[in-house]
């Protein structure tokens, strides 16, 4: 087993920061997993920690007040926006927009 700690902000102005785990096929975000536990607020962020196995892949997701997203996962992986790590974590890596016009596709 291992622990994964959280520490959650989010500026009401669009950026945020939290960890999520990966769980059947989705991001849960460590706050939200029933088994989390609340340790307190440090420094105006909400801090979380929840124990997973050890093979767990969790995710630190970011996003700037300016809309510039990032997630990185422990297992190596990373990508440029939420909707990204979500699709790979659904296991539909395929785009379902066109990346020229934006259609669906």
């Amino acid at each position: 087993m291992k622990t994964v700690k959280s520490s959650e902000r989010s500026t009401g102005i669009g950026a945020t920061h939290f960890t999520a785990i990966l769980s059947s096929g989705e991001w849960v975000r460590v706050s939200r997993h029933p088994q989390a536990r609340h340790m307190g607020r440090n420094h105006k962020y909400e801090e979380y920690e929840i124990d997973v196995a050890d093979e767990a892949v969790e995710a630190q997701f970011d996003r700037s007040n300016r809309g510039n997203e990032y997630v990185e996962a422990s297992n190596g992986m990373s990508w440029r926006s939420f909707e990204e790590a979500r699709r790979w974590a659904a296991g539909a890596n395929a785009p379902n927009t066109c990346p020229h016009c934006g259609r669906p596709m």
